[in-house]
């Protein structure tokens, strides 16, 4: 298939503009981090609508490496649309390579857009890591 210039440019353009944004910085202490976040998720949980973003905030401890992932909706439903879920491997294997987790079922954008705004998913691992997943 040949894609036009025009076609790239328009699709550059589309997300320079549409605020996604991945951001990761080191911080040594992610708590004042986590905590802003969970009272922007707070402020949205119960508000009718629909989501319009999707916000993802990861913390590694072993690295000090705390990532931001900030993705407008139309654009995870067009990522979604094209992506093949047959390939990602979603295990979480230890050190030894035995697998810890494995996701027994995909879960479907509409399920999340359900869930309605506010926070999706908080996780924080003995290890010290730290996942939470909000709507807005």
């Amino acid at each position: 298939m040949k894609t036009s210039w025009l076609t790239v440019g328009v699709a550059v353009a589309s997300l320079s503009s549409s605020a996604c944004l991945v951001q990761i910085t080191h911080v040594r202490d992610p708590r004042p981090i986590f905590k802003e976040a969970r009272l922007e998720a707070s402020r949205y949980t119960g508000r009718p609508g629909p989501a319009r973003q999707v916000n993802v905030l990861v913390w590694s401890p072993d690295e000090g490496e705390l990532v931001r992932v900030s993705v407008p909706m139309w654009l995870v439903r067009q990522a979604v649309k094209r992506a093949d879920w047959d390939e990602i491997d979603l295990r979480d294997a230890d050190e030894d390579g035995h697998v810890k987790h494995i996701l027994k079922r995909r879960i479907r954008l509409e399920e999340i857009e359900k869930a309605g705004l506010g926070t999706l998913v908080e996780v924080e691992e003995e290890e010290g890591e730290q996942v939470l997943v909000w709507l807005r």
